[in-house]
């Protein structure tokens, strides 16, 4: 159903679509079409006056895809906070995965339907066109527009799933940006009949967040081993462990949820703090002899050494600073990447985490729902709204995390287990990554352990997501 959310606010000001955010929008379809990089510096793009963005897509001839531009009238709706999403077919209906991606949902869309026909129509042998702004959609959508505008926030100061575009129209359970790039494909395919997409396939991306390890000592921690979680032998190994100089339960348990994923070949990642002691923040000392050991075993393992800054570096850049600071001088390294606490967090924060030298962000993820928060499972650069420029800084979007199910979507493990593969499946149909964020405080609970272990079964052999390879790929309009 066609909706639009509407509100009246004061939005930031937005050029009716400069360029330049055409130009980042039509890359990161064609990422997710297949196109590679080298084929897409052959395009190039025109601004016409009859309301159409033409992207010639072979040198020599004038084969082009040419997309609607929205009015002056649809820019003045978004800046009011209204939004309204379509939906849109194939042009030929895919067998493998029609069950997935039925159809496509354009969110912001420059159209005032509820269903708009084909994604992409043919006018001739030289030209396929969409009639929706597919570029402004992409670009609005990656970029969190609507996290921009005023809007109710939660107990912790977050944006909620229930308050966003995707939930309201029913599609954050889509990668929907990465089902357009499958639609775009089939555009140039019917253009371009010789031409090969690039292979997609699943990659992971697993992360742990070292919020609790034991460290300093906690009688409210140990009794919540003994009477909340039933495992009286772990509070008495927290209460022999600072004298007898043995490892606390959440050490142990932090060092088997890396085992399990080393295990089957999967290299996860682990978030430090370097936060203060506070309401939420047990401001465990990374100098520790036991922490220190245990961030070596770690390097030493291959596990990637990330940053998690605390609870009150939110909205503090201070704070912030001096705790990515002190994450840096420690792992003696600067580009690191990490993710907010509590995923308290707003697209300020990636002009923040820029500025601090970071490589990349994972805090792109709902608390309260699972699911597709920015509309995709391909890590981006973001479209930094505020200064109208792509930022250098790669947001490697989180899918779900463990506290999701249990505390606010009430899922047992046999529940947990069923969404989680059908997020891998939707990851896996566009070609995209994977992202899951566990904690060691998690497994404490016998049956999310088995439905953890199930699905690191499952997704054995499947390739590690790479950053490092990933953050330098740059397509450049010619």
């Amino acid at each position: 159903m066609t909706s639009a959310s509407s509100a009246t606010v004061r939005a930031q000001e937005i050029p009716e679509f400069p360029r330049a955010a055409a130009a980042y929008a039509l890359k990161e379809l064609a990422r997710r079409a297949g196109v590679s990089a080298d084929f897409y510096r052959c395009w190039r793009m025109e601004f016409g006056a009859a309301g159409f963005v033409n992207v010639f897509v072979e040198p020599g001839t004038d084969k082009r895809i040419r997309f609607s531009q929205a009015t002056p009238e649809f820019w003045q709706q978004i800046r009011a906070g209204v939004f309204r999403t379509s939906r849109a077919s194939w042009m030929r209906r895919p067998v493998k995965i029609s069950a997935l991606v039925p159809d496509f949902r354009v969110p912001f869309s420059s159209i005032d339907k509820e269903e708009i026909g084909g994604l992409f129509s043919i006018v001739d042998n030289n030209c396929v066109e969409c009639p929706v702004d597919l570029l402004a959609s992409t670009m609005l959508t990656l970029g969190r527009f609507e996290e921009t505008l005023p809007s109710p926030k939660d107990e912790y100061g977050r944006f909620s799933a229930l308050s966003g575009v995707a939930w309201h129209d029913r599609f954050l359970d889509r990668p929907v940006i990465d089902e357009l790039g499958l639609g775009f494909e089939q555009a140039l395919s019917h253009l371009l009949p010789r031409w090969t997409p690039q292979e997609r396939r699943l990659r992971v991306k697993l992360s742990h967040d070292v919020d609790e390890i034991g460290l300093p000592f906690t009688l409210r921690g140990t009794i919540g081993h003994a009477v909340r979680r039933g495992h009286p032998a772990w509070a008495l190994r927290d209460l022999l462990a600072p004298v007898v100089n043995i490892e606390t339960s959440y050490q142990r348990l932090m060092r088997l949820i890396v085992a399990l994923s080393i295990e089957r070949g999967i290299k996860p990642a682990v978030y430090w703090k370097a936060s203060a002691r506070g309401r939420n923040d047990t401001g465990y000392d990374l100098r520790h002899r036991a922490v220190r050991t245990m961030i070596e075993d770690f390097r030493a393992q291959g596990v990637e050494l990330g940053i998690h800054p605390g609870y009150d570096s939110y909205q503090s850049r201070e704070t912030l600073a001096a705790e990515v600071s002190a994450l840096q001088e420690l792992f003696g390294k600067r580009q690191l990447g990490g993710r907010q606490d509590f995923l308290r967090w707003n697209p300020q924060l990636w002009i923040e985490w820029e500025a601090l030298g970071l490589a990349y962000d994972s805090s792109v993820g709902f608390a309260d729902r699972i699911g597709f928060r920015a509309g995709t499972c391909y890590p981006f650069r973001p479209w930094i709204l505020a200064e109208h420029r792509e930022a250098n800084l790669l947001e490697i979007p989180l899918l779900a995390m463990d506290e999701t199910f249990y505390s606010h979507q009430k899922l047992g493990p046999a529940g947990t287990l069923v969404k989680l593969r059908e997020l891998v499946e939707h990851c896996r149909a566009v070609g995209g990554v994977f992202t899951l964020l566990w904690h060691n405080t998690r497994i404490v609970h016998r049956g999310f352990l088995q439905a953890y272990q199930t699905l690191l079964d499952e997704l054995a052999g499947t390739d590690n997501y790479n950053w490092e390879a990933d953050s330098d790929r740059r397509f450049d309009v010619c």
